[in-house]
């Protein structure tokens, strides 16, 4: 599933075209905190956060589908296990599993502490019913997260064991799958999935999560403290979720002070991120996404950069600091790794984000490029350096694809910009990798994973190398990454890869954007991490004082 760096509800992440069959709705994130005997929190006040845009359905099989109903299915259901802070898997309502040797049987076992909103135990039969709504062909949900699951088999021996049996290894199931909330079949057993969509349960939704919803219309959500929470009682009694009909009236709710804080998904303009940091008595905090806005450059079909000596010269040339001061005004973090910052997998030895032109400069000479003595444009047996970035018309990335051909120009090289809506631009020129170069977005979820977008079968038109880049050593290492269970052989494959791609740049990645997210001072919340979607902001909403 793809999420835009910038404006989540627009296409940037190349939308239906990079549909990954990564799955983090319903995932919740957390610090540590596990069992029956977490730290017991004095109970106070309430808390109230705006949202842009309103309900449709709290229901985490289809709260991908919808932003606000991504937050409410975070307060109110578990997954089997949850996201730690750098992407590691933690237990949630069961658990970690027992993985086979062969990579392809997961075996979770229970809590014996969890339970339902209305105090019904949690049982495997509950699990089992979820995925079997995922996985019928008249689920109406995100086809992406039903294809994650299509092909697994559930076995429930008992009612607090559940067994997945895989097709074939598969180590980002764990993180990418497992984590979706799960639905009480004791009280939609008799529904079909085609009736589940429209079922009553999505305006009055039991869950087994931190909170319990009380009320819910068109203004507002209203949730209280799960006393019987497994990962410990909440410290804020009461959470409401006020429901604004866009950014800029939730924004003035906040200065008014209506409300206590706001996560802002979209970009924000010098004067309006000043304004906010001058609110009284709120906090502005900039959590780190893992998504990652790429330059694309066409390894197969653009014979500029078939040559990787090229593609680095392209890499070291951008100032990516300044693109992230100029084009995004600070909120997003400068990288040319492939695996995002702050995760687990992420290797900073081989992140390069500071710009060599001397370097630049010598790798294009040695490449064969030549500054023409009259145009200073360079030049290759008779051609000239030059080629088109394509991207969408988001401003944000038109205005970093102008920045980024400024950055060239200096080097002889010239790129211009051409910008189109987003559904041309995946039909005619990214899924048909007829390009040169260009500029989107990538998210690849809570894993990091990185075969779809990097991997050689991943090429062609049917696949997701949208830069159809191909190297065996790469591909060696992604399939070792993605078939071992043992988290230290995965993390030495990403750390292999990285430095493969620090001396190959497949692409040029540019940056990972931030979230925005003001909350009142008064409100203690533990350090968000990576939020692999904005969501997870509530991940360790237990451990909130006020």
């Amino acid at each position: 599933m793809t999420r835009e760096p910038n404006h989540s509800r627009r296409p940037l992440l190349l939308g239906g075209l990079l549909a990954l069959a990564v799955v983090a709705a319903g995932a919740a994130l957390a610090l540590g905190l596990t069992g029956s005997d977490s730290v017991v929190l004095t109970q106070t006040g309430v808390y109230v956060e705006g949202v842009a845009g309103t309900w449709q359905r709290v229901n985490p099989v289809y709260a991908s589908l919808n932003e606000v109903d991504q937050d409410l299915s975070q307060l109110v259901f578990s997954g089997l296990v949850r996201i730690g802070p750098d992407g590691t898997v933690l237990p949630d309502m069961a658990d970690l599993p027992q993985i086979s040797e062969d990579g392809r049987t997961y075996t979770f076992r229970l809590r014996k502490n969890v339970s339902w909103h209305d105090g019904t135990p949690v049982t495997s039969r509950d699990v089992a019913f979820t995925i079997s709504r995922l996985t019928d062909p008249d689920f109406k949900g995100d086809t992406t997260l039903a294809e994650a699951w299509l092909g697994v088999e559930v076995e429930t021996p008992d009612a607090s064991t559940v067994v997945f049996r895989l097709k074939q290894a598969s180590a980002p199931f764990l993180a990418r799958n497992t984590t979706i909330g799960i639905l009480p079949e004791h009280l939609l057993r008799g529904l079909s999935a085609a009736a589940l969509f429209d079922a009553p349960f999505n305006a009055a939704a039991i869950g087994s999560g931190p909170y319990r919803l009380q009320s819910l219309d068109s203004r507002e959500a209203t949730l209280v403290a799960n006393e019987s929470y497994h990962l410990g009682r909440p410290g804020i009694q009461t959470i409401k979720l006020r429901f604004y009909t866009d950014y800029p009236s939730a924004i003035r709710a906040l200065e008014s002070g209506a409300i206590d804080g706001l996560m802002v998904r979209d970009s924000l303009s010098e004067a309006r991120r000043t304004e906010l940091g001058k609110v009284k008595g709120m906090k502005v905090e900039q959590p780190a996404r893992a998504a990652y806005l790429v330059l694309y450059l066409n390894n197969d079909q653009a014979a500029f950069f078939q040559d990787d000596r090229v593609r680095l010269a392209l890499s070291l040339a951008i100032n990516r600091q300044s693109i992230v001061e100029s084009s995004f005004l600070g909120a997003a973090v400068a990288s040319s790794s492939a695996i995002a910052p702050g995760t687990w997998a992420y290797a900073k030895e081989y992140d390069q984000p500071t710009a060599n032109v001397s370097q630049a400069k010598k790798l294009l000479d040695d490449a064969g490029w030549k500054a023409h003595p009259t145009t200073g444009i360079l030049v290759k047996e008779g051609q000239e350096f030059r080629f088109t970035i394509r991207t969408d018309t988001d401003p944000l990335r038109v205005a970093v694809a102008n920045e980024i051909a400024r950055q060239l120009e200096p080097l002889g090289i010239r790129a211009t910009v051409a910008s189109t809506t987003f559904s041309v631009l995946r039909r005619d020129f990214l899924q048909e990798r007829k390009y040169d170069a260009a500029l989107a977005g990538w998210d690849q979820g809570p894993d990091p994973d990185p075969y779809f977008g990097w991997h050689s079968s991943q090429t062609g038109t049917a696949g997701l190398n949208l830069a159809n880049y191909s190297d065996v050593v790469a591909d060696s290492l992604i399939a070792k990454g993605r078939t071992t269970v043992d988290r230290e052989v995965r993390k030495d494959a990403y750390r292999q890869f990285q430095e493969v791609w620090s001396e190959q740049a497949p692409s040029v990645v540019i940056a990972y954007p931030r979230y925005t997210y003001v909350h009142s001072a008064a409100v203690k919340i533990p350090t968000l991490g990576i939020l692999f979607s904005a969501s997870l902001r509530f991940s360790e909403v237990q451990r909130w004082k006020q």
